[in-house]
């Protein structure tokens, strides 16, 4: 992959294909900060996660969740 342009590296970013420390670096930001910034002023959304890895991290906060409703004090 090919990031020749800033448009090429916030495109990238904004599909996932690299990460934060990547795009800030080949844009020459400061941080993360400036980084959202050059994102929204593209009019790029943020990466989001795949539907997969969503499903999985919802799966593994469910257990966690239900134990905290279930030994929740009671006003019984």
């Amino acid at each position: 992959m090919k990031l020749v342009t800033p448009h090429d590296v916030l495109s990238a970013y904004a599909q996932a294909e690299i990460g934060s420390d990547v795009a800030v670096s080949s844009l020459g930001l400061n941080g993360f900060r400036d980084l959202i910034v050059a994102m929204a002023d593209a009019g790029h959304r943020l990466p989001r996660p795949s539907q997969a890895e969503t499903e999985a991290q919802v799966d593994s906060a469910i257990p966690l969740l239900l134990a905290v409703l279930d030994d929740g004090p009671s006003d019984a």
